[in-house]
């Protein structure tokens, strides 16, 4: 889509004179660059921001369906860059809606494009099982070449994010496919910085010079674009291989100009996410202090958002900071964070990689017990996908265990019933008593237990899966929280 007809980014379109086709027209290419203030500005005529209802009166029913998407989407990208809390939540109140407006205008191409914003936000809140259905349904109804791609690059996010890179890699060949036909350039920079991601999640040193081949053209793309936040990106994920090359210097030089150019555009959350990558350098250079510093900040400012999975990595670069610092038990305590952070998140592979972190780190302070029981953790949560590097530390953990033994084993051989196996006993039948209590209801359920909605889905998708016949199934919400709160006034 072009943007030289319309306003600027930045310019509002209050007072313009623009048709509403031509506003929501215009915050849609807004956003695609990485404007999200601008884009709602855009809106500004039909929805004044994050927690408010968009105004829908005197509306083609249309035209309703397309600024609560516009403004769902919106409040997604916002909520992400500023850590506001429940940001997501309200996020896909609002596309659910517009979704099932579309819905009964028969429009499927718009349909997807809800389907695949609905994906984008479990996502980032770490439900990645319901992010990929989302993001297959809506592939499965789109036509458009530049939907499609979108589409299948959102797809690869998740199977990145759970190990899964043989499938990542096949949905990028399928994506690649497309290429010929698609003008947008962010939607090209979109393609090249996440294949850049897979080859650099392969590991070796010729997938990490292919990423930097990627992560480098994509930056183009973006500059093309004047895509300013996705062009940061691609010079973090420039500095996150240099860092695997041990190129450190070069590493800090790319990510204090993407920092810079975050705050510059208020995006505090990826700002975060930078510095939890600085972060890392500074354990490369053997700088502890100044890497907890930077973990710790980076931490504060994850823990006001919804993006569990992000603050559960940074807790553990933080721990490993601690831990280098022979700070063991402070150490101890944030690594096991980081462990129930990313579980409670729906996201086994980080609490996987956090249980390594303490193997690794603080070993010599564990009992034969506790390592086989950490690494026995660590194994199931990380499952068969692994990263090159992911199984390196896996095996090197294997290595240690093999010297001692562990206390299921000796319980086991004693005929008692392993602690273990009676926790999950009891919390199977707590979990029981939620659903019948909620009527099916994992949402309900979920507040009755004092869970996030997405923590209990992954406790019942990889602990109980007999309990899967007692959940209500994925379902778009029937009435959002903005209708609710609208109504209440």
């Amino acid at each position: 889509m072009k943007t030289e007809t319309l306003l600027k980014p930045g310019e509002a379109a209050v007072g313009t004179g623009l048709a509403a086709d031509s506003a929501f027209r215009l915050a849609w290419d807004l956003a695609n660059i990485g404007e999200y203030e601008a884009s709602r500005r855009a809106l500004s005529p039909y929805w004044d921001g994050i927690g408010e209802r968009p105004r829908t009166d005197g509306l083609q029913p249309k035209d309703q369906a397309e600024v609560l998407l516009r403004a769902g989407a919106l409040t997604g990208w916002l909520g992400s860059a500023g850590q506001v809390e429940g940001a997501q939540q309200l996020a896909k109140d609002l596309i659910s809606e517009s979704l099932r407006a579309f819905e009964a205008l028969g429009d499927k191409e718009k349909m997807a494009e809800a389907q695949t914003d609905l994906g984008v936000c479990y996502w980032r809140e770490g439900a990645m099982d319901e992010a990929r259905v989302w993001f297959k349904t809506a592939f499965a109804l789109s036509t458009d070449p530049t939907s499609q791609l979108r589409m299948l690059v959102n797809s690869t996010t998740v199977e990145v994010s759970t190990n899964h890179l043989d499938e990542a890699q096949t949905l990028l060949k399928q994506a690649a496919a497309l290429l010929d036909r698609i003008e947008d350039p962010a939607s090209l920079g979109r393609f090249y910085m996440q294949r850049g991601i897979v080859f650099r999640r392969l590991g070796g040193v010729e997938n990490l010079d292919r990423a930097l081949l990627d992560h480098t053209a994509a930056r183009v793309y973006f500059e093309k674009a004047n895509h300013r936040r996705y062009f940061a990106r691609a010079q973090n994920n420039i500095g996150v291989t240099l860092l695997e090359l041990c190129r450190y210097d070069e590493a800090l030089d790319n990510l204090a100009d993407a920092r810079q150019t975050f705050i510059d555009l208020g995006d505090v959350g990826t700002a975060a996410q930078v510095d939890e990558t600085r972060a890392r350098v500074h354990i490369a250079q053997q700088r502890y202090a100044d890497a907890e510093k930077l973990a710790s900040a980076s931490a504060t400012i994850l823990e006001r958002g919804d993006e569990q999975s992000l603050l559960a990595d940074t807790l553990q670069t933080m721990g490993i900071a601690q831990a280098r610092q022979k700070r063991y038990q402070p150490a101890m305590t944030t690594l096991r964070r980081a462990a129930e952070v990313a579980e409670t998140a729906g996201d086994p592979a980080s609490s996987g990689r956090a249980y390594l972190a303490i193997l690794e780190e603080l070993r010599d302070f564990l009992s034969p017990s506790e390592v086989g029981e950490l690494y026995a953790e660590a194994d199931r949560r990380l499952g068969d996908d692994l990263s090159h590097e992911t199984m390196k530390r896996l095996r090197a953990c294997a290595r240690f265990l093999a010297a001692g033994s562990t206390t299921t084993t000796t319980a086991k051989a004693a005929g008692r019933v392993p602690f273990d196996e009676q926790v999950r006993t009891c919390e199977s039948n707590l979990i029981r008593e939620a659903l019948e209590e909620a009527n099916g209801s994992v949402t309900r359920a979920a507040k009755i237990l004092g869970l996030t909605h997405q923590g209990l889905c992954y406790i019942i998708n990889h602990r109980h899966k007999s309990l899967l016949t007692a959940r209500a199934p994925i379902r778009v919400r029937r009435k959002s929280v903005m209708k609710k709160r609208a109504a209440a006034r």
